[in-house]
């Protein structure tokens, strides 16, 4: 009995240090496996660390680029605009104003119709304030009408080889019906006719300002108001240029 009872304490304390064994393997095992995982996780995050200086590297040198060509850009844009300026000084200076911008017109347009420039540029220099004119001369006439075509609608000038011819609006009486004679108040057309010459049409409101040139002569017409569904028309005539 002292054999069998030593047996079962020997297998006793046997299975207590393999079980003692085991467990120390387990916790080897664990610390083992959690060391390994915080050594994966410190490198990792070695890893993370180094691509994020790299990456702060790269944008702080994207940042200093873009601050460098912001620089620049406002640099061109100071440029651009201190141009601008001078350019608008200059167009200020350069285009014609007023006076000098109706006789730039007029000489462009007569250059567009045709007009040689040497015979422009005589017109110009030969123009004097102080003219060589014959007496005004004044006629009336009586513009047609929508309703009514006067039989007094055209007057000659010059013996007859200038015509100058009317067409106004119907006047309006209290009721609002058509009357024969034309209204002063409304615009009017004339129509300046030469003697085997092209037609001049001018139109508005009265009074009417209007020259045209025949042969070496200006006639300047001036239309106003004259007694009920008359006006009355005068030209001055002079010698050209």
């Amino acid at each position: 009995m002292t054999l069998g009872l030593y047996d079962s304490e020997r297998r006793y304390r046997r299975r207590v240090w393999t079980g003692f064994v085991k467990f120390f393997l387990f916790v080897l095992f664990v610390l083992g496996v959690g060391l390994f995982a915080y050594q994966m996780g410190i490198e990792q995050l070695k890893g993370r660390d180094a691509g994020l200086r790299d990456e702060v590297t790269q944008l702080a040198r994207q940042k200093g680029e873009l601050e460098l060509y912001v620089g620049q850009l406002r640099e061109a844009a100071k440029t651009a605009e201190a141009r601008a300026g001078d350019l608008e000084k200059q167009l200020e200076h350069d285009v014609p104003k007023g006076d000098l911008a109706q006789l730039t017109q007029a000489a462009a347009e007569r250059l567009a119709a045709g007009v040689a420039p040497d015979r422009l540029a005589f017109v110009i220099t030969s123009a004097q304030n102080k003219r060589n004119c014959q007496q005004p001369e004044t006629k009336r006439l009586q513009p047609s009408t929508p309703i009514y075509r006067s039989p007094n609608r055209s007057v000659g000038f010059a013996g007859s080889t200038i015509t100058v011819t009317g067409d106004g609006q119907s006047a309006h009486d209290g009721s609002g019906d058509s009357e024969g004679w034309f209204d002063p108040t409304a615009p009017l057309t004339l129509h300046i006719t030469p003697q085997g010459g092209k037609e001049t049409v001018v139109s508005g409101v009265l009074p009417l300002h209007q020259s045209v040139v025949v042969d070496n002569t200006e006639y300047r017409f001036t239309a106003v108001a004259g007694a009920r569904s008359f006006i009355e028309i005068t030209t001055d005539r002079c010698a050209y240029p």
